[in-house]
């Protein structure tokens, strides 16, 4: 499970979303910095952790290569609008559409996620435990 700061990624990349992979990128992986000119240096010193979550970031990761970086970031903010504490108490890892205040059209066509009446499935958080590593 990864927890992280959805809002400070987002300041922080200014809404770069090849920044914004970068930076799960290093969280999901944990990642350090070679030296001071590693691109992920900036992103190390601060703290990214909160209340945003993914149960499997690492399936999204190894997958990733199949997504733009636009879906993926895109996924990821919409990650950070469930409640932890849903989760926590009944499992629940889907959206309910009306936690989400845009136009779905922007949102459509994001093959990571999958629409169903009032609920927004995320595709790489329903992983069988076949697939898990």
């Amino acid at each position: 499970m990864l927890l992280y700061d959805w809002n400070k990624i987002f300041e922080i990349s200014e809404g770069n979303t090849y920044i914004i992979f970068m930076i799960f990128r290093m969280l999901t992986c944990k990642l350090v910095p070679e030296n001071k000119y590693d691109p992920i240096y900036e992103f190390s010193k601060k703290n990214l952790h909160g209340e945003s979550f993914m149960v499997h970031p690492d399936i999204l990761l190894f997958h990733a290569y199949k997504y733009e970086y636009r879906e993926i970031a895109q996924y990821l903010a919409l990650c950070s609008l469930r409640p932890i504490a849903d989760y926590q108490a009944t499992g629940k890892i889907d959206l309910d559409t009306w936690r989400v205040d845009l136009d779905p059209e922007l949102i459509a066509d994001n093959r990571l996620l999958r629409f169903e009446e009032d609920t927004i499935h995320f595709i790489h958080e329903e992983v069988p435990k076949e697939k898990l590593h």
